[in-house]
């Protein structure tokens, strides 16, 4: 036997409350009828009903300012709420629908029209897949609503897209139980960063949306990366986390070194942008993500453009050139300052760049893309060139050298050409660049 829907009343005046009470019960419904906007928001956090009433007029919170917040919380955002307003009092109305109401209602009461919406909203909301079933999250629909909501009132926020690297192999390894346990380990690192009044999500999979309306975007950025590569690693075994990497197969069929399990987050904002709806929001995002995730290891991207020009009001800079699509480079360079180097300059030529910090993490990035037309890489031993044979014989390798004897080793093990690593950053450019000229790129 299904139980019956429950709904949350609030209503100050105590005789329109009884009746309310009496004619949705009489109706089968098990109501709740709380005498404030305060105890409307405690209640629904508490214990979400399937549909919330409240009046427009309360002391404490009025009901304007209840359901704007409870549209602001992932617990509550998803559920249908109907206002109580006055015959006529129209502005009213409106500000309702601009706060979240689904729905209005007018005193005094029309019983059969008061059912009829109840029911109206009861059978939309149960129709629709509204949370996802493995993290109890609100799911792909009510993210997309909640997105355009906060777009159609031109609100200030922060959209983060959040997506684990490596996961795959991590599922193809250790199965698909301890799969959703890192699932479930981010859902609850994301629930306990963001901050009272954000939106939390999950798409699907391993994907998860946040809205952020506070400034400090980027500090939640590096403090969920913070916490999320601190705890993850308690869920390998203890001989994958010596070794430092899960042996596993990537889409083409290649056995590869897969690093533990990352971040990539994508962050668009409305801060100096507009967006239309949610599709555009997303195609950004999706770029965003696809840009985080050729960096190896956790990181995040944040959209700085200005409705669709950089920081400095300048276009930004085409980067297709040959074919008309960007040819991509896998750097691999520990050094923070020479990879900063490289990455600038490649840029500048129109590479797509793949940037990891050793040989582990390299592999990671190859299982999305193994063919790169040129790799520039440090020398921290020869695995760095056995990984350059499994790419392509025919790749250029750029190698970076400390002394001699690298030099040696590098050429002998057929890099392409040989440039010193050193702390000026001018002088390693200016030996890529004259590298790249050499060898036609």
């Amino acid at each position: 036997m299904t139980a019956p829907a429950r709904i949350l009343v609030a209503e100050d005046e105590a005789d329109v409350g009884k009746l309310l009470h009496d004619i949705l019960t009489g109706a089968g419904y098990e109501v709740e009828l709380v005498p404030n906007g305060d105890q409307l928001v405690r209640r629904a956090q508490a214990q979400p009903p399937d549909l919330i009433i409240a009046d427009l007029l309360m002391p404490l919170i009025d009901g304007l300012e209840a359901i704007r917040q409870l549209r602001n919380d992932t617990r509550t955002a998803h559920l249908p709420m109907l206002i109580l307003t006055a015959i006529g009092d129209s502005s009213r109305i409106v500000e309702g629908f601009e706060n979240g109401a689904d729905d209005y209602i007018t005193k005094p009461y029309n019983r059969d029209e008061l059912l009829a919406r109840v029911r109206s909203h009861l059978r939309r909301a149960a129709q629709l897949p509204q949370r996802n079933p493995l993290t109890g999250l609100p799911g792909n629909v009510v993210i997309q609503a909640e997105i355009n909501r906060q777009l159609a009132q031109q609100a200030t926020f922060a959209l983060l897209y959040i997506d684990l690297d490596n996961f795959k192999a991590f599922n193809d390894v250790y199965g698909f139980a301890r799969g959703d346990r890192a699932i479930h380990l981010l859902a609850d690192i994301l629930r306990d960063q963001i901050k009272p009044g954000d939106f939390l999500g999950h798409i699907g999979g391993d994907d998860f949306v946040v809205l952020h309306f506070g400034p400090d975007v980027e500090s939640l950025c590096q403090q969920i990366i913070r916490v999320f590569d601190e705890q993850i690693r308690s869920l390998y075994d203890e001989a994958d986390l010596q070794r430092g990497y899960l042996l596993a197969t990537d889409r083409y069929g290649v056995q590869r070194q897969f690093g533990i399990i990352s971040l990539s987050i994508a962050v668009v904002t409305t801060y100096h942008r507009t967006f239309t709806d949610v599709d555009e929001m997303s195609r950004v995002a999706a770029e965003l993500k696809k840009a985080a995730k050729q960096i190896a290891g956790s990181s995040y991207k944040i959209d700085r453009r200005s409705d669709g020009r950089c920081d400095d009001g300048m276009a930004p800079v085409p980067t297709e050139r040959r074919t008309g699509r960007s040819p991509d480079a896998l750097i691999i360079c520990q050094d923070a300052v020479a990879r900063a180097a490289i990455v600038a300059t490649l840029n500048v030529r129109g590479y797509c760049l793949f940037i990891a910090d050793n040989e582990i993490a390299a592999q990671g990035l190859l299982a999305n893309e193994p063919q790169p037309e040129l790799v520039v890489a440090e020398l921290f031993d020869l695995k760095t060139l056995t990984l350059w044979r499994q790419i392509n014989h025919d790749t250029p390798l750029i190698a970076l050298a400390r002394n001699e004897q690298e030099v040696i080793d590098a050429r002998a093990a057929g890099a392409t050409t040989v440039i010193w690593l050193n702390n000026n950053p001018l002088d390693l450019s200016d030996q890529l660049q004259t590298a790249l000229d050499t060898l036609s790129l």
